[in-house]
């Protein structure tokens, strides 16, 4: 009896996450049916996959020699059926991760773009913040995420989106006289920020406190709107995309604080596993990149 796809799936997740258990979430089957399987798998072959003598769960030298050519299989899987029935072969669910920005500007127009080019796909976002959606990708929770600072593995490929141009922003009648002021006097003000974890909070205070800012009060929120309503109430200052947060700043609610030196752009990325089987994270990401405008309302605003 020749091994089947199935069986062959059931082996390289197990290997890949490292536990029956792990396998079975990931595949949304019951553990037995992944146990089972695999024994079938073993018997095809005349010998075991995974040493279970040992605590861990390990790979037999058999196991080892397979997993590359398991892995090349079901790559070529996907492959065949694209080639065969095109695009609306790629079905289920895709699992992405964005933070709040993104999901305030662009997100709408990227889903649009996916089930254009991908009917049977169901798109299930998640808005959190950058270093979660990142832990999550690793953990296979997710297939992509869009976001800032990527972390500096060879499990990742980013592709690089566009970048936002963050701004201090207060209300009129509260922080420095000038419009233009050194970074330094920002000390002199409560700073509004996002909660830890966000990329935009991490990356402008950690350039802010190399480049002098002594920082001293800081109040956290994890809504980049709310962060404007407070702002606009006096409690503070914040930072804040001015392009996205343009009516607020025209119509007098907010007004826009320059620093020498100004905060640099910050550029998203759109991260998946570089090992992935399938191509649609890539191929999601390329979508994004063409989709990315963070100049975008998702839904107007008076």
């Amino acid at each position: 009896m020749p091994a089947s796809l199935r069986q062959i799936e059931a082996f390289y997740w197990t290997a890949k996450l490292g536990g029956f258990t792990e396998a079975s979430r990931h595949l949304n089957l019951a553990q037995s049916t992944v146990s089972k399987r695999i024994i079938e798998l073993e018997a095809v072959i005349g010998g075991p996959l995974f040493d279970r003598t040992s605590h861990a769960l390990r790979l037999t030298r058999a196991g080892e020699a397979s997993l590359p050519i398991a892995t090349e299989m079901l790559a070529l899987e996907p492959r065949f059926r694209e080639a065969a029935g095109g695009a609306a072969t790629f079905s289920g669910p895709f699992r992405f991760g964005t933070t709040e920005l993104v999901a305030l500007t662009w997100l709408p127009k990227l889903i649009v773009a996916m089930k254009h080019d991908y009917p049977n796909v169901v798109p299930v976002p998640e808005v959190a913040a950058s270093v979660d959606l990142f832990g999550k990708l690793a953990a296979t929770e997710l297939d992509l995420v869009i976001a800032l600072d990527p972390p500096q593995t060879p499990e990742f490929t980013a592709l690089p989106l566009d970048t936002v141009q963050l701004e201090w922003v207060s209300a009129p009648g509260f922080g420095p006289e000038e419009n233009l002021i050194p970074l330094g006097e920002m000390a002199r003000y409560p700073i509004l920020t996002q909660t830890q974890g966000s990329g935009l909070q991490k990356l402008v205070l950690d350039w802010a406190v190399a480049n002098g800012l002594a920082i001293n009060h800081i109040v956290q929120c994890n809504s980049l709107n709310v962060l404007a309503a407070l702002a606009a109430a006096g409690l503070g200052v914040t930072f804040l995309t001015a392009s996205y947060f343009g009516p607020e700043i025209a119509n007098g609610r907010l007004r826009v604080i320059r620093t020498e030196p100004p905060i640099p752009p910050l550029r998203y990325h759109a991260v998946h596993r570089k090992g992935d089987i399938s191509p649609l994270a890539a191929r999601i990401a390329a979508i994004a990149q063409q989709s990315c405008d963070f100049s975008a309302r998702s839904l107007p605003r008076d």
